[in-house]
């Protein structure tokens, strides 16, 4: 019988100026571990010093279960002859997990984290990820997700939806896999040719491994950015956000607790104090020139396809000599127009719904999530804390839309009948046809540009409880869910009560379901009308229209453009009853966005068989 029942290699890489950081990693990880697992520590070098390793070693003693390797690789980046790119928070080391699989050949499969972490849980349950025959296993890097200029690099620069970027600080690698994909080689042709300023190792990870990765649970790679993840399996200090460099840091307890365990804390204060408030704030501009950079590399992409456009074969030569990772045209289209699968998928479950008559089930399943429980709930945003996240929500939305807008990701034709919305008189339910998450915000712009009111909207309880930045989006720009709790229910109502009589505007999608750029209007749900009926105020319908335009989005389909319409309200009938008022609302309602369907696409609304 053998003695563990796992095998965990796991690969550090680190200088001397490290190990105090890598000490604490490898002891959170200890701390997490289980006795029945067999732990390889294997550091990966350049010349450190004896004390260093001493250090590490003493850290594992009385641990049968471990044990740790030093591996000194300098010899063999000599033979490599690679010029490597170097900054202030991003050394030569980083490079070192593009060679890992050919330097060990024996193992299989392993973990390469960085020493910047704090681990959480047990890393033998990050190695039981299956990759079948993918190359890594990845979390996406938050900062790419929250920061627009890191997304317009990697979109334009690496070529890839920056949704699938992924942080190369924490992998599970497929070293079988990768040795027979070629890594090293690659790398190398890259590394001599690449001048890109960005984030070259990592950079080049994404770009050799398109489409051969297994994203993990992002709980094992949470970084101290955007809305506070609970209980992360492994914190990642990334960055610039390191507690041993600046105070206040996100998830610096869990830092800390261990740095106190190996009597680290008072060293570690008496350096954090000790950093002149100069050098803590070149740290922060530090980061504004990260995104200067990008801005650059994305000028470069741009000077290249313009030399292309303009035939210029001399001048695209010498810029394509200078970072390989640009496309031609041809090549460029032979990336963009092949269909995501998936993407086809969808489009082929909408077909069968709509011949079914099914309209109001959803083609895409939210995540699983908890119920919401009646406690702390702030739908009306009423608590400070509650507004400046709204504010944040809210700014950050309209930034990323005009992002959006900029780069041509997203089309506005117009806007038609505005003025129905600036002379409204009292509070309304707005209705909108509901094709793709963030259809909201064009409504969302013109309300707070011609409107004194506020705009809520109605989400269901699977978008609100959405993780990671979207989720933060969907929980506070002036949402209101609707829960499966009673309890909750009730204060949704209220909430929308409340919203209706003081004279806001509650958005409603009272198709009650999200079909991805379906340009038909679907049959309506009472609910919306009932709210109407019930606070005595109009109905505003509102529908987008969509064109294909003659560019590809990232899953190999056109870009549409849109056109907002603000159709005339629709009043409550005094001298019908409120179950008949609601019925006439949804009916009338239904009757305006078939006429503006058949009008702008110029055929009649028919569902298909």
């Amino acid at each position: 019988m053998a003695k563990y029942k796992t095998k965990v290699p796991v690969f550090f890489t680190v200088d001397d100026n490290y190990i105090p950081y890598l000490s604490i990693a490898l002891k959170s990880l200890i701390d997490h571990s289980k006795k029945i697992n067999k732990y390889d520590i294997y550091v990966v070098h350049d010349e450190l010093l004896a004390q260093s390793k001493k250090i590490i070693r003493d850290l594992i003693k009385g641990h049968e279960n471990f044990t740790v390797k030093f591996f000194n690789v300098s010899l063999r980046l000599q033979e490599l002859s690679i010029k490597l790119d170097v900054r202030d928070y991003y050394t030569s080391s980083t490079y070192y997990r593009l060679f890992l699989p050919e330097l060990f050949p024996l193992i299989n499969k392993a973990l390469y984290i960085d020493s910047d972490v704090v681990l959480r849980s047990d890393v033998a349950n990050l190695f039981a990820t299956e990759l079948g025959d993918n190359l890594l296993g990845v979390v996406p890097d938050a900062s790419v997700q929250l920061i627009p200029e890191f997304q317009q690099y990697v979109t334009q620069v690496i070529g890839m939806p920056y949704q699938d970027y992924f942080n190369a600080g924490v992998l599970v690698m497929n070293f079988k896999a990768l040795r027979e994909f070629g890594l090293e080689k690659k790398s190398i042709k890259l590394l001599k040719h690449v001048t890109l300023k960005v984030a070259q190792d990592q950079d080049i990870l994404n770009w050799l491994t398109k489409g051969r990765v297994t994203f993990v649970d992002p709980k094992w790679n949470v970084m101290p950015l955007g809305e506070k993840v609970d209980n992360p399996k492994l914190v990642h200090y990334n960055l610039i956000f390191k507690p041993w460099k600046h105070e206040n840091i996100m998830y610096e307890e869990y830092f800390w607790d261990v740095a106190s365990k190996l009597n680290l804390t008072v060293f570690l204060l008496g350096q954090l104090h000790m950093i002149p408030k100069e050098y803590k704030e070149k740290d922060f501009l530090g980061v504004e020139m990260v995104k200067k950079l990008c801005l650059e590399e994305c000028k470069k992409a741009d000077t290249y396809y313009a030399y292309l456009r303009k035939g210029d074969k001399k001048e695209e030569k010498r810029v394509r000599e200078k970072n390989p990772l640009l496309v031609s045209d041809e090549e460029l289209q032979n990336i963009q127009i092949p269909q995501n699968s998936q993407r086809a998928a969808i489009l082929e479950k909408i077909k069968v719904l709509e011949a079914e008559g099914k309209f109001d089930q959803d083609v895409e399943d939210d995540p699983p999530y908890v119920p919401l429980e009646p406690h702390g709930l702030d739908f009306l945003r009423r608590k400070f804390t509650s507004k400046v996240k709204t504010w944040i929500a809210n700014h950050y939305s309209f930034r990323y839309f005009n992002h959006q807008i900029s780069k041509g990701r997203i089309v506005i034709d117009g806007y038609e009948g505005i003025e129905n919305l600036k002379y409204l008189e009292s509070g309304a339910v707005i209705t909108a046809n509901h094709f793709n998450p963030f259809d909201s915000i064009p409504l969302h712009k013109v309300v707070k540009k011609y409107s004194k009111r506020r705009l809520f909207k109605i989400i269901r309880e699977g978008n609100w409880s959405f993780p990671g930045l979207y989720g933060f989006f969907m929980r506070n720009c002036n949402t209101i869910p609707l829960s499966s709790n009673i309890e909750v229910l009730k204060y949704t109502f209220q909430a929308v009560d409340t919203v209706l009589t003081r004279g806001d505007l509650l958005l409603i999608y009272p198709e009650q379901s999200m079909w991805w750029n379906y340009r038909k209007p679907k049959p309506l749900k009472i609910g919306a009308f009932r709210f109407a009926t019930k606070n005595n105020v109009p109905v505003l319908p509102t529908f987008i229209t969509m064109r294909d335009t003659e560019n590809y989005d990232g899953d190999g389909y056109p870009i549409q453009a849109y056109t907002l319409h603000i159709l005339p309200p629709i009043y409550p009938n005094s001298e019908l009853t409120s179950k008949d008022n609601a019925l006439y609302m949804q009916k009338e309602n239904e009757r305006v966005w078939k006429e503006l369907y058949e009008k702008v696409y110029g055929i009649p609304l028919k569902y298909g068989k």
